[in-house]
């Protein structure tokens, strides 16, 4: 599963909750959740595009990666951090 977390201005009235918080304790509230974190943020739109096509790109190269291990190796063990 690779859920993404939009947390910028398009809101109704207020910040969300996760908004609120910084982004170490939104990284590890989504570590308590199982998930691997990769955050990206920033406010110069082109630069944060590049940012997001590198990370969706080391993640799915992550996720490969795991897969090979556990098709191949025999790897059963849940993934645990980066």
């Amino acid at each position: 599963m690779l859920p993404i977390l939009h947390l910028n201005g398009w809101k109704i009235a207020n910040p969300t909750i996760l908004a609120r918080i910084t982004e170490e304790e939104l990284a590890e509230l989504f570590q308590g959740y199982g998930y691997t974190p990769w955050l990206v943020s920033g406010d110069n739109p082109t630069e944060v595009h590049q940012q997001m096509a590198a990370t969706l790109e080391a993640v799915c190269d992550e996720i490969a990666h795991i897969q090979h291990e556990a098709r191949v190796n025999g790897n059963t063990e849940r993934p645990g951090g980066r």
